[in-house]
């Protein structure tokens, strides 16, 4: 028999469900009360058509807190003394409240089918009230006092003490669910953090919630992680050694001689941390002192100094000094580490082999048995995989929760938000082949450091291998898809800084940047945009939203014709309405939500068609989600529009790792189930079309393209 869990559901669980209560927007509940199959978004178990399932959650989400408190209260009393978890408690009751009556306003709207007159009065959340009331209020030794010096020391607004508790512990879900952590590392215009220490007791506070009540289910599958990292930089710092080897004996025979000049010694120290990096001496498992990724923090650490000397920067401003052979090995191989840096290739094979543990711990079918017989079922075999890795991941310390915390253990709050400087690599994905033309889809998360949320800066890093594109006979250019939000005050710095970049005469020619974004109320179609059913209305808006540019969110640079963009909306806007969507005159959200996705995938086609850049990218703030589902979507993409498309093994297991490798890899957790459905879901849409009339939608999109017979590109693992 298998081990019976303490509680159905896990503290940590209740209060992610009291939070999703509280903030429920009533508005999308009847929204998607009226859409078959759809799921309010950020909430697993909310379903207007499933009483059963909702209710159950409802009350076992009551339930668990009670059976916590009665817990604290029996075996723990002490820490009923302690007055963090007085305010801890308390705050969680007020949550639980304001759950409570949030969920009785949506009560109409699951057709008013409760049994019991109100969620108010369940005999679950009815029973909670009365044991905190009877039994844990009796035992608090101390009233909260109604200001904190805490408040003072950080400028904090007056407000209620118990308010700023219920507010903390509503932000738990951002946190937990990863959202905006950036700004645990950002400081505001004024030089204060977007988040106070209250934010951070709870913290605190719920990471040990499980830990008291939980017994895990056997060790931690985090913790293989390190591992794969570890054994991650290896392998990266291993081809890179490979490949410059003939520049590094240049350099050498050169520099030999000039062992005391500064930038020597400075690119002596960048090579040594690479080879200590590439020893396998140095694999967490044989290392008994430093192991790779430390060697390889040291080498990431010493190249940014190195690009960010003085000496680097004169080098590079004056033509006269590029003439002497030292100093033309020098730029030769820092630039060529730049490359490599950002065009290193993909090592998926150990997070494949950890994807499909995680699976399968959960209970699902062994990788050799998996099967797939059409395009559609493999589409819904991903979401149910995501669904399996994150409820396993529920069962274990929260991976974001303790990745916010070590921002704070480490002070790296004073360093700002640098993804690539903190250990999110870049990567070449693939390669994207066609008779005429080829590029490589490069994984790169924003290449910027950000201190303040309005000033960002471009990494010396990125400058690095837009000077290596630029020292060829032939420029080699990069296309820089941004899918950041420029109208949004968390976005705005990182997109004006890297669309400005582009106008940096430097890197005139090897960079362009587009901005498409996937985080505006059109694109997410809420707000004013959640119920315009009408077809036409809604064309017009998609067409003009793009025309509009900088306005609406959107930035074409100068090399973009616009009135090439014009024409190309006037064909394919209505091309996607009749091929996908049969003419329809009215059209659902998630109908909408598909369309505009179809549409970024084709706009993003078109954009390869007229550039040509020798390499693109799919950047978002980290690469993880937003970036990291339209990378694997768009490779998906080209595969569909393949003659013999068929999904072999190896190219199923890419895409998966595409999706959930990275997040787990960077955050310890799953990609985020939005982003992941709405890829999923235009995916289907396609995929149904083409399986009917592949021939009709080929022949369609022929005249939308340069591209001579589009059916022949390809797009394979990058090697």
């Amino acid at each position: 028999m298998p081990k019976k869990e303490p509680f159905p559901i896990t503290i940590m669980e209740a209060v992610d469900n009291l939070s999703s209560m509280a903030e429920m927007d009533i508005a999308e509940v009847g929204e998607m009360e009226a859409e078959e199959g759809a799921r309010l978004h950020g909430t697993q178990w909310v379903d207007p058509r499933d009483r059963n399932q909702t209710l159950d959650t409802i009350k076992g989400t009551f339930r668990a807190v009670h059976e916590y408190l009665e817990h604290i209260y029996k075996k723990d009393k002490q820490q009923l003394k302690d007055v963090e978890m007085q305010k801890g408690i308390q705050s969680i009751m007020q949550l639980a409240d304001e759950a409570a009556e949030k969920m009785d306003q949506c009560s109409s709207l699951f057709k008013r089918t409760y049994e019991e007159t109100s969620v108010t009065h369940l005999k679950e959340y009815q029973d909670l009230k009365e044991f905190y009331l009877k039994k844990i209020t009796k035992r608090f030794e101390k009233v909260l006092e109604t200001e904190e010096a805490w408040q003072q020391e950080w400028e904090q607004i007056e407000q209620n003490v118990l308010d700023i508790e219920r507010v903390g512990l509503k932000d738990l879900e951002t946190v937990k669910r990863d959202r905006q952590y950036e700004l645990f590392s950002i400081l505001d215009e004024d030089g204060n953090p977007f988040f106070n220490r209250n934010l951070l007791r709870h913290i605190k506070l719920v990471s040990n919630f499980d830990e008291v009540i939980q017994d895990l289910e056997g060790d931690d599958p985090l913790l293989r992680i390190k591992l794969i990292q570890d054994k991650q930089a290896h392998d990266i710092a291993l081809e890179m050694k490979e490949k410059i080897t003939p520049t590094l004996k240049s350099f050498y025979q050169n520099a030999l001689k000039h062992k005391e000049i500064e930038i020597v010694m400075v690119m002596n120290k960048v090579i040594m941390a690479l080879l200590l990096t590439a020893n396998h001496r140095n694999l967490l498992q044989n290392a008994v002192g430093k192991s790779c990724i430390k060697y390889f923090e040291d080498f990431q650490y010493y190249l940014r100094e190195f690009l960010s000397s003085g000496e680097y920067q004169r080098l590079i401003a004056f033509s006269q000094e590029k003439n002497d052979p030292l100093m033309q090995d020098i730029i030769s191989l820092i630039h060529e580490l730049c490359y490599l840096f950002f065009n290193r290739m993909a090592t998926p094979q150990e997070m494949i082999g950890f994807i499909y543990q995680l699976i399968e711990k959960k209970g699902a079918p062994k990788k050799a048995k998996r099967s797939t017989k059409n395009s559609l079922s493999f589409w819904n075999m991903i979401l149910d995989d995501h669904e399996m890795i994150r409820s396993l991941l529920l069962k274990y310390p929260n991976g974001p929760l303790f990745k916010t915390l070590d921002v704070f253990k480490n002070r790296e709050m004073q360093e700002g938000f640098d993804p690539i400087g903190q250990g999110n690599m870049p990567c070449d994905l693939y390669e994207l082949k066609h008779p005429s033309y080829k590029t490589h889809c490069l994984r790169i998360p924003c290449p910027t450091r950000q201190e303040k949320i309005n000033q960002a800066t471009v990494i010396p890093e990125f400058a690095g291998l837009l000077r290596y594109y630029s020292s060829h006979k032939k420029v080699l250019r990069h296309l820089l898809i941004n899918l950041q939000d420029r109208t949004s005050w968390q976005e705005h710095a990182r997109c004006q800084v890297l669309e400005g970049l582009q106008k940096n005469a430097e890197f005139t020619k090897s960079l362009i940047v587009i901005t498409l974004p996937k985080s505006t109320d059109f694109y997410l179609q809420t707000d004013d945009y959640l119920k315009g059913n009408d077809v036409k209305a809604f064309m017009k808006q998609l067409k003009d939203q793009v025309e509009s540019g900088e306005s609406c969110g959107f930035y074409f640079p100068p090399a973009i014709a616009k009135n090439e963009i014009k024409s190309f909306l006037t064909k394919v806007i209505p091309f996607i309405h009749k091929t996908f969507f049969s003419e329809k005159n009215v059209l659902s959200r998630r109908n909408r939500l598909d369309f505009i996705e179809i549409f970024y995938l084709f706009l993003t086609l078109k954009l390869l068609d007229i550039l040509r850049p020798d390499s693109f990218s799919f950047t978002c703030k980290d690469a993880l989600d937003i970036g990291g589902s339209m990378s694997g979507g768009f490779y998906a993409f080209i595969k569909l529009l393949g003659n013999n498309f068929s999904w072999e093994e190896k190219e199923k297991d890419f895409l998966l790792w595409m999706f959930f490798g990275p997040p787990l890899l960077i955050r310890e957790r799953a990609i985020d189930l939005q982003r992941l459905h709405r890829i999923i879901s235009a995916l289907s849409v396609l995929s149904a079309e083409l399986e009917m009339d592949r021939k009709g939608v080929t022949t369609g999109l022929e005249n939308l393209y340069d591209f001579p017979t589009l059916n022949k590109l390809r797009a394979d693992e990058a090697l």
